[in-house]
């Protein structure tokens, strides 16, 4: 831009490599600061980098096999989709522990399922965003999530837009 340059070992005139970071690292922290809140960051599902967290509910005397099996089910329906999802089924860590540790990460949805919700072919869906909590049946998961991406992306630019 500013016609650069450098003169190499042989002598020859050569342009620099210039680079900005001024744009990027602004707009990520600007998108920060309008979308997070007092729990952690909040992604819009188009920037995330998991759009989609599946914790499976594991306690004594469930059918262990069965849920992880049907997690891991429909973590292969979503990524089939096209949707970034990651299935958290660390044993290491209680529910209480994932369901924070993902929503500081920003992740815009998570899934649950749990005995109950596997008997019903449902699960329990968690918005980031605004903290909204309901039942989603599995068989639709497919079709449903990629749509709620969506409507996320626009709630969310909608509220910026009014704050703004």
């Amino acid at each position: 831009m500013f016609e650069v340059q450098y003169e190499d070992q042989k002598g020859v005139k050569k342009d620099v490599w210039q680079t900005s970071w001024g744009l990027s690292t602004r707009s990520i922290g600007a998108m920060i600061m309008v979308h997070s809140d007092n729990m952690g960051l909040v992604l819009p599902p188009r920037v995330a980098q998991v759009q989609v967290v599946i914790i499976p509910i594991l306690k004594k005397g469930d059918d262990m096999e069965a849920l992880s099996k049907n997690a891991q089910e429909v973590y292969d329906k979503l990524k089939k989709a096209g949707v970034k999802v990651v299935l958290d089924d660390r044993e290491n860590y209680n529910p209480g522990f994932k369901f924070n540790h993902w929503e500081l990460k920003g992740t815009p949805i998570r899934l649950e399922l749990g005995k109950k919700d596997f008997e019903k072919q449902e699960m329990r869906c968690c918005k980031r965003h605004n903290g909204e909590k309901f039942q989603l049946k599995t068989d639709t998961l497919d079709q449903r999530i990629p749509e709620m991406l969506e409507e996320i992306h626009h709630e969310m630019f909608n509220k910026a837009l009014k704050a703004r």
